[in-house]
């Protein structure tokens, strides 16, 4: 194994609050704006994994890519508000303040991975200007080798060519490179991409019974080095 990938939200920071606040305002916001279309108000908020005011675990509003949220809204309008999503979606990450609070001991692990002569990469949903505020709060610029934000438009995981960047600017095998993530589309972006290996992390949204696709599933991104010497 050469290079290691991690989603940044939940796997290398606690999972940040603020995307739960700007996933409720999403909904609401869509909920407003196209209310006439919507049969029964109540069941579409249920529908997007909504219950008592709170985005549950395992919805596509806790763990489903952008386009999936799309999805979800046109099947419960039948029609397409993909650019509405898309501009109104954009409008609220630009406002967003996040938490980055690292996940304990992360920053002694990627020292050691850089030690032992890994190369280190993120490939985050968020925006550039969200991962740049990220590597700025956390200090952890110098561990990454390669980072890849998702802009307006842009492919998203769990779609391999995500990960273009990577192969684009380095010499490496897929099989040569492990991913590292807190949610199911983490995993398939692995599968897709046909990674050597995937390792699924509990400090996000996802739960352990969602993960029976990955390799390895562990607490935290911290198990990383006990797994390492297993796959090499």
């Amino acid at each position: 194994m050469k290079w290691i990938l991690f989603d940044k939200d939940g796997t290398l920071i606690y999972f940040d609050e603020s995307w739960n606040r700007i996933g409720m305002q999403l909904v609401d916001d869509f909920i407003t704006e196209y209310r006439h279309d919507i049969n029964d108000i109540n069941e579409a908020y249920r529908a997007l994994g909504i219950i008592e005011g709170k985005i549950q675990p395992g919805t596509v509003m806790a763990s489903g890519s952008l386009q999936d949220i799309i999805n979800a809204f046109n099947n419960l309008t039948n029609k397409n508000v993909s650019q509405w999503a898309q501009e109104r979606s954009q409008a609220l990450i630009d406002q967003r303040v996040p938490d980055n609070k690292r996940v304990e001991g992360v920053y002694s692990t990627l020292k050691t991975l850089k030690s032992r002569g890994y190369k280190l990469g993120i490939v985050t949903s968020d925006t550039k200007k969200g991962l740049d505020q990220f590597l700025k709060a956390t200090e952890t610029t110098q561990f990454f080798d390669v980072v890849i934000p998702t802009e307006a438009h842009a492919v998203e995981k769990p779609n391999p060519d995500v990960l273009k960047p990577l192969f684009d600017q380095f010499d490496v095998e897929p099989y040569e490179v492990m991913m590292v993530g807190d949610t199911p589309n983490d995993i398939l972006t692995a599968i897709n991409a046909k990674l050597g290996y995937s390792l699924a992390v509990l400090t996000g949204v996802g739960e352990k019974e969602d993960f029976d696709q990955a390799n390895y599933i562990a607490n935290d991104a911290n198990e990383i080095l006990t797994i390492l010497d297993e796959v090499k």
